[in-house]
Protein backbone atom coordinates (compact mmCIF):
# COMPACT_ATOMS: atom_id res chain seq x y z
CA UNK A 1 0.00 0.00 0.00
CA UNK A 2 1.28 3.81 -0.52
CA UNK A 3 2.86 4.69 2.58
CA UNK A 4 0.41 7.87 2.97
CA UNK A 5 -2.90 5.70 2.34
CA UNK A 6 -1.25 3.03 4.69
CA UNK A 7 -1.21 5.99 7.09
CA UNK A 8 -4.59 7.30 6.63
CA UNK A 9 -6.24 3.71 7.37
CA UNK A 10 -4.96 3.86 10.41
CA UNK A 11 -5.69 7.44 11.52
CA UNK A 12 -9.16 6.66 10.92
CA UNK A 13 -9.21 3.81 12.90
CA UNK A 14 -7.64 5.17 15.52
CA UNK A 15 -9.81 8.15 15.54
CA UNK A 16 -12.98 5.70 15.66
CA UNK A 17 -11.12 3.80 18.85
CA UNK A 18 -10.59 7.46 20.53
CA UNK A 19 -14.43 7.76 20.16
CA UNK A 20 -15.52 4.51 21.48
CA UNK A 21 -13.37 5.27 24.53
CA UNK A 22 -15.64 8.35 24.74
CA UNK A 23 -18.89 7.06 24.56
CA UNK A 24 -17.88 4.54 26.99
CA UNK A 25 -16.65 6.98 29.65
CA UNK A 26 -20.41 9.29 28.97
CA UNK A 27 -21.97 5.77 29.49
CA UNK A 28 -20.18 5.24 33.41
CA UNK A 29 -22.56 6.31 35.91
CA UNK A 30 -21.46 9.50 37.46
CA UNK A 31 -18.50 9.46 39.67
CA UNK A 32 -17.01 6.59 38.06
CA UNK A 33 -13.93 6.17 35.99
CA UNK A 34 -13.15 3.96 33.14
CA UNK A 35 -11.14 1.00 34.26
CA UNK A 36 -11.16 -1.76 31.55
CA UNK A 37 -11.01 -4.44 34.80
CA UNK A 38 -14.26 -3.34 36.12
CA UNK A 39 -15.40 -5.09 33.13
CA UNK A 40 -17.88 -8.01 33.88
CA UNK A 41 -15.51 -11.40 33.80
CA UNK A 42 -17.80 -14.31 32.78
CA UNK A 43 -15.67 -16.29 35.11
CA UNK A 44 -16.95 -14.86 38.14
CA UNK A 45 -20.24 -15.89 37.51
CA UNK A 46 -19.25 -19.29 36.82
CA UNK A 47 -20.65 -21.26 39.09
CA UNK A 48 -21.13 -25.21 39.12
CA UNK A 49 -24.40 -25.88 41.26
CA UNK A 50 -23.93 -29.45 41.71
CA UNK A 51 -20.68 -29.36 42.88
CA UNK A 52 -19.23 -29.40 46.38
CA UNK A 53 -15.75 -29.46 47.72
CA UNK A 54 -14.92 -31.54 50.87
CA UNK A 55 -11.72 -31.11 51.95
CA UNK A 56 -11.13 -33.38 55.49
CA UNK A 57 -8.75 -31.55 57.56
CA UNK A 58 -4.97 -33.12 58.39
CA UNK A 59 -3.50 -36.16 56.71
CA UNK A 60 0.15 -37.96 56.48
CA UNK A 61 2.34 -36.86 58.99
CA UNK A 62 0.05 -34.03 60.21
CA UNK A 63 -2.68 -35.98 62.69
CA UNK A 64 -3.97 -32.98 63.81
CA UNK A 65 -6.00 -33.43 67.24
CA UNK A 66 -6.05 -37.41 69.26
CA UNK A 67 -9.37 -37.84 69.65
CA UNK A 68 -9.15 -40.93 72.08
CA UNK A 69 -7.33 -44.69 72.37
CA UNK A 70 -4.99 -43.98 69.15
CA UNK A 71 -8.17 -42.32 67.15
CA UNK A 72 -6.72 -39.56 65.14
CA UNK A 73 -8.50 -36.98 63.87
CA UNK A 74 -6.37 -36.85 60.17
CA UNK A 75 -8.88 -40.56 60.09
CA UNK A 76 -11.98 -39.02 62.11
CA UNK A 77 -12.29 -35.91 59.14
CA UNK A 78 -11.50 -38.64 56.35
CA UNK A 79 -14.41 -41.19 57.53
CA UNK A 80 -17.28 -38.16 57.71
CA UNK A 81 -15.80 -37.38 54.15
CA UNK A 82 -16.60 -40.62 53.02
CA UNK A 83 -20.08 -40.39 54.37
CA UNK A 84 -20.74 -36.81 52.97
CA UNK A 85 -19.90 -37.82 49.84
CA UNK A 86 -22.03 -40.86 49.44
CA UNK A 87 -25.41 -38.47 50.75
CA UNK A 88 -24.02 -36.20 48.26
CA UNK A 89 -23.84 -38.47 45.52
CA UNK A 90 -26.91 -39.87 45.94
CA UNK A 91 -28.59 -36.34 46.05
CA UNK A 92 -27.26 -35.82 42.62
CA UNK A 93 -24.15 -33.77 43.86
CA UNK A 94 -20.42 -34.18 41.83
CA UNK A 95 -18.10 -34.18 45.11
CA UNK A 96 -14.17 -33.09 44.78
CA UNK A 97 -12.24 -33.88 47.61
CA UNK A 98 -8.77 -32.94 48.77
CA UNK A 99 -8.11 -35.89 49.45
CA UNK A 100 -9.50 -40.02 49.74
CA UNK A 101 -6.89 -41.12 51.66
CA UNK A 102 -4.17 -40.60 53.91
CA UNK A 103 -1.18 -39.71 51.71
CA UNK A 104 2.18 -39.93 53.31
CA UNK A 105 3.04 -36.76 51.95
CA UNK A 106 -0.38 -34.41 52.07
CA UNK A 107 -0.86 -31.45 50.11
CA UNK A 108 -0.17 -27.84 51.75
CA UNK A 109 -2.99 -25.80 52.75
CA UNK A 110 -2.32 -23.95 49.71
CA UNK A 111 -2.80 -26.62 47.38
CA UNK A 112 -5.92 -27.57 48.76
CA UNK A 113 -7.79 -24.02 48.30
CA UNK A 114 -5.99 -24.47 44.49
CA UNK A 115 -8.31 -27.60 43.91
CA UNK A 116 -11.61 -25.42 45.47
CA UNK A 117 -10.72 -22.86 43.52
CA UNK A 118 -10.30 -24.38 39.76
CA UNK A 119 -13.81 -26.00 40.13
CA UNK A 120 -16.09 -23.12 41.26
CA UNK A 121 -18.52 -25.23 43.82
CA UNK A 122 -21.42 -24.15 45.29
CA UNK A 123 -20.31 -24.47 48.69
CA UNK A 124 -16.63 -25.51 50.07
CA UNK A 125 -16.55 -27.92 53.74
CA UNK A 126 -13.24 -27.85 55.15
CA UNK A 127 -13.95 -30.53 57.74
CA UNK A 128 -12.48 -30.97 61.31
CA UNK A 129 -13.05 -33.37 64.55
CA UNK A 130 -12.33 -32.34 68.07
CA UNK A 131 -12.51 -34.62 71.68
CA UNK A 132 -13.14 -30.89 73.60
CA UNK A 133 -16.50 -28.70 73.41
CA UNK A 134 -19.97 -30.50 72.50
CA UNK A 135 -22.04 -30.31 69.00
CA UNK A 136 -21.31 -29.29 66.08
CA UNK A 137 -18.89 -25.99 65.28
CA UNK A 138 -19.85 -24.01 62.30
CA UNK A 139 -16.87 -21.48 61.44
CA UNK A 140 -16.33 -18.56 58.63
CA UNK A 141 -13.85 -16.36 57.80
CA UNK A 142 -12.88 -13.27 60.12
CA UNK A 143 -12.21 -11.98 56.49
CA UNK A 144 -14.89 -8.62 55.76
CA UNK A 145 -16.05 -8.41 53.09
CA UNK A 146 -16.09 -5.67 50.26
CA UNK A 147 -17.56 -2.84 50.05
CA UNK A 148 -20.56 -3.00 47.58
CA UNK A 149 -21.15 -7.13 48.82
CA UNK A 150 -21.54 -5.91 52.17
CA UNK A 151 -25.66 -5.66 51.97
CA UNK A 152 -25.87 -8.29 49.47
CA UNK A 153 -29.68 -9.35 49.82
CA UNK A 154 -29.26 -12.35 48.10
CA UNK A 155 -27.11 -15.55 49.21
CA UNK A 156 -24.99 -15.87 46.28
CA UNK A 157 -23.85 -12.64 44.05
CA UNK A 158 -21.93 -12.68 41.16
CA UNK A 159 -18.62 -11.06 41.28
CA UNK A 160 -18.68 -7.61 39.13
CA UNK A 161 -15.11 -7.69 36.96
CA UNK A 162 -11.61 -9.49 37.67
CA UNK A 163 -9.50 -7.36 40.43
CA UNK A 164 -6.54 -8.76 41.61
CA UNK A 165 -6.81 -9.65 45.05
CA UNK A 166 -3.74 -11.07 47.89
CA UNK A 167 -3.91 -14.47 48.56
CA UNK A 168 -4.71 -14.40 52.30
CA UNK A 169 -7.82 -12.24 51.55
CA UNK A 170 -9.79 -14.30 48.40
CA UNK A 171 -12.80 -15.27 50.72
CA UNK A 172 -13.57 -11.91 51.27
CA UNK A 173 -15.86 -11.24 48.11
CA UNK A 174 -17.19 -14.44 49.55
CA UNK A 175 -18.18 -14.15 52.68
CA UNK A 176 -21.47 -12.20 52.91
CA UNK A 177 -22.33 -15.79 50.74
CA UNK A 178 -20.55 -17.85 53.43
CA UNK A 179 -22.19 -16.50 56.36
CA UNK A 180 -25.45 -17.52 54.78
CA UNK A 181 -24.62 -20.40 53.94
CA UNK A 182 -23.33 -21.10 57.83
CA UNK A 183 -26.76 -19.71 58.76
CA UNK A 184 -28.75 -22.34 56.80
CA UNK A 185 -26.56 -24.84 58.10
CA UNK A 186 -26.95 -23.71 61.67
CA UNK A 187 -30.99 -23.96 61.05
CA UNK A 188 -31.28 -27.26 59.67
CA UNK A 189 -28.84 -28.92 62.46
CA UNK A 190 -30.71 -27.67 64.91
CA UNK A 191 -33.81 -28.74 63.35
CA UNK A 192 -32.41 -32.16 63.56
CA UNK A 193 -31.64 -31.65 67.49
CA UNK A 194 -28.04 -31.30 66.60
CA UNK A 195 -26.50 -28.69 68.53
CA UNK A 196 -24.19 -26.11 67.23
CA UNK A 197 -22.02 -23.51 67.73
CA UNK A 198 -20.99 -20.69 65.37
CA UNK A 199 -17.95 -18.12 65.14
CA UNK A 200 -15.70 -16.81 62.69
CA UNK A 201 -11.95 -17.83 62.80
CA UNK A 202 -9.12 -17.25 60.30
CA UNK A 203 -8.76 -21.45 60.16
CA UNK A 204 -6.56 -22.41 56.90
CA UNK A 205 -7.44 -22.37 54.27
CA UNK A 206 -10.50 -20.77 54.63
CA UNK A 207 -9.07 -17.13 54.16
CA UNK A 208 -8.07 -18.43 50.70
CA UNK A 209 -11.12 -20.23 49.46
CA UNK A 210 -12.96 -18.48 46.74
CA UNK A 211 -16.67 -20.20 46.95
CA UNK A 212 -19.24 -19.94 50.10
CA UNK A 213 -17.30 -22.14 52.72
CA UNK A 214 -17.61 -23.17 55.95
CA UNK A 215 -15.32 -25.02 58.68
CA UNK A 216 -17.59 -27.80 60.10
CA UNK A 217 -15.85 -29.52 63.59
CA UNK A 218 -17.32 -32.23 65.21
CA UNK A 219 -16.81 -32.66 68.98
CA UNK A 220 -18.50 -34.87 71.09
CA UNK A 221 -22.63 -34.91 70.71
CA UNK A 222 -24.29 -34.53 74.46
CA UNK A 223 -26.43 -36.80 76.00
CA UNK A 224 -29.19 -36.10 78.66
CA UNK A 225 -28.27 -38.39 81.40
CA UNK A 226 -25.60 -40.21 80.23
CA UNK A 227 -21.95 -39.71 78.61
CA UNK A 228 -21.81 -37.76 74.92
CA UNK A 229 -21.39 -39.65 72.27
CA UNK A 230 -18.32 -39.15 70.59
CA UNK A 231 -17.09 -37.66 67.13
CA UNK A 232 -16.02 -41.09 66.23
CA UNK A 233 -19.57 -42.74 66.58
CA UNK A 234 -20.58 -43.21 63.08
CA UNK A 235 -24.09 -43.12 63.94
CA UNK A 236 -23.79 -39.80 64.72
CA UNK A 237 -21.43 -38.87 62.13
CA UNK A 238 -24.29 -40.49 60.06
CA UNK A 239 -27.15 -37.94 61.10
CA UNK A 240 -24.44 -35.41 60.76
CA UNK A 241 -24.25 -35.61 57.13
CA UNK A 242 -27.59 -36.52 56.56
CA UNK A 243 -28.79 -32.97 58.01
CA UNK A 244 -26.01 -31.75 56.26
CA UNK A 245 -26.88 -33.00 52.63
CA UNK A 246 -30.45 -32.17 52.79
CA UNK A 247 -29.63 -27.86 53.33
CA UNK A 248 -26.86 -28.07 51.08
CA UNK A 249 -30.27 -29.54 48.72
CA UNK A 250 -32.01 -26.15 49.59
CA UNK A 251 -28.75 -24.15 49.17
CA UNK A 252 -28.31 -25.26 45.98
CA UNK A 253 -32.28 -24.34 45.02
CA UNK A 254 -32.38 -21.66 46.05
CA UNK A 255 -28.54 -19.97 46.04
CA UNK A 256 -27.61 -20.85 42.51
CA UNK A 257 -30.90 -19.01 40.56
CA UNK A 258 -30.43 -16.05 42.80
CA UNK A 259 -26.87 -16.44 40.68
CA UNK A 260 -28.41 -16.42 37.49
CA UNK A 261 -30.66 -13.32 38.22
CA UNK A 262 -27.96 -11.00 40.00
CA UNK A 263 -25.77 -12.11 36.87
CA UNK A 264 -28.39 -11.24 34.20
CA UNK A 265 -29.47 -7.66 35.82
CA UNK A 266 -25.65 -6.89 35.80
CA UNK A 267 -25.74 -7.83 31.98
CA UNK A 268 -28.36 -5.57 31.39
CA UNK A 269 -27.59 -2.50 33.56
CA UNK A 270 -28.26 0.33 30.62
CA UNK A 271 -25.39 2.26 30.60
CA UNK A 272 -22.99 -0.60 31.04
CA UNK A 273 -25.52 -1.99 27.81
CA UNK A 274 -25.26 1.41 25.87
CA UNK A 275 -21.69 1.38 26.22
CA UNK A 276 -21.23 -2.42 24.72
CA UNK A 277 -23.49 -1.49 21.79
CA UNK A 278 -21.51 1.89 20.99
CA UNK A 279 -18.14 0.04 21.61
CA UNK A 280 -19.42 -2.48 19.08
CA UNK A 281 -20.73 -0.26 16.38
CA UNK A 282 -17.91 1.75 16.35
CA UNK A 283 -15.11 -1.25 16.18
CA UNK A 284 -16.98 -2.53 13.30
CA UNK A 285 -16.96 0.80 11.78
CA UNK A 286 -13.57 0.90 12.61
CA UNK A 287 -12.98 -2.42 10.58
CA UNK A 288 -14.76 -1.59 7.61
CA UNK A 289 -13.13 1.68 7.20
CA UNK A 290 -9.34 0.27 7.19
CA UNK A 291 -10.82 -2.56 4.65
CA UNK A 292 -12.57 0.20 2.40
CA UNK A 293 -8.89 2.20 2.52
CA UNK A 294 -7.08 -1.51 2.20
CA UNK A 295 -9.53 -2.51 -0.69
CA UNK A 296 -9.35 1.04 -2.76
CA UNK A 297 -5.18 1.52 -2.42
CA UNK A 298 -5.36 -2.24 -3.99
CA UNK A 299 -7.24 -0.86 -7.16
CA UNK A 300 -4.71 1.51 -7.58
CA UNK A 301 -1.46 1.41 -9.50
CA UNK A 302 1.64 1.41 -6.92
CA UNK A 303 4.59 3.38 -7.19
CA UNK A 304 7.35 1.36 -9.81
CA UNK A 305 9.71 0.08 -7.33
CA UNK A 306 13.24 0.84 -8.56
CA UNK A 307 14.71 -1.78 -10.88
CA UNK A 308 17.98 -2.78 -8.48
CA UNK A 309 15.04 -3.18 -5.92
CA UNK A 310 14.06 -6.75 -6.29
CA UNK A 311 10.78 -7.61 -4.53
CA UNK A 312 9.44 -4.67 -4.46
CA UNK A 313 5.68 -5.77 -5.83
CA UNK A 314 5.84 -8.28 -3.21
CA UNK A 315 6.22 -6.14 -0.44
CA UNK A 316 3.73 -3.42 -1.46
CA UNK A 317 1.27 -7.06 -1.97
CA UNK A 318 2.78 -8.31 1.56
CA UNK A 319 1.26 -4.11 2.88
CA UNK A 320 -2.12 -4.89 1.49
CA UNK A 321 -2.66 -7.83 2.56
CA UNK A 322 -2.11 -6.88 6.17
CA UNK A 323 -3.22 -3.42 6.60
CA UNK A 324 -6.74 -4.29 7.77
CA UNK A 325 -5.33 -6.31 10.49
CA UNK A 326 -2.44 -3.57 11.51
CA UNK A 327 -5.21 -0.92 10.86
CA UNK A 328 -7.91 -3.02 13.04
CA UNK A 329 -8.71 -1.64 16.81
CA UNK A 330 -8.47 -3.73 19.52
CA UNK A 331 -11.31 -6.40 20.08
CA UNK A 332 -13.56 -6.18 22.78
CA UNK A 333 -12.86 -9.48 24.15
CA UNK A 334 -9.29 -7.60 25.28
CA UNK A 335 -11.43 -5.06 27.50
CA UNK A 336 -12.10 -7.59 29.67
CA UNK A 337 -8.84 -8.55 30.19
CA UNK A 338 -8.86 -12.18 28.78
CA UNK A 339 -8.55 -14.97 31.43
CA UNK A 340 -7.17 -13.50 34.62
CA UNK A 341 -4.17 -14.41 36.14
CA UNK A 342 -4.28 -15.86 39.49
CA UNK A 343 -6.49 -14.31 42.18
CA UNK A 344 -6.93 -15.69 45.22
CA UNK A 345 -5.59 -19.14 44.26
CA UNK A 346 -8.46 -19.33 41.10
CA UNK A 347 -5.80 -20.01 37.86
Amino acid sequence: MIPSRKFAAILVAASVWVVVVAIYLRAQPQGQSWNPTRTQNAAALEMDRDLVVLDPAHGGPDTGATLGDKVLEKDVTLAIAARLRATLTAAGFTVVSTRDADPAAPLTGDQRAEIANRVHALACIVLHATASGLGVHLYTSALQPPEEDSTANVPLTPRAAFVPVPWEQAQAGSVSQSLRLANDLSAALGKANLPVVAGREPVRPLDNLECPAVVLELAPLPVAGGDATPATDADYQQRVVATLTTALQAWRDHAAPNAAVAGSAATTDPAAQAAAEARTAAEAAGRAAARRAAAKAATEKPLTAPSNQAGGQGQSNDDKANSADKASPPSSSSDSGGQPAQTGGTP
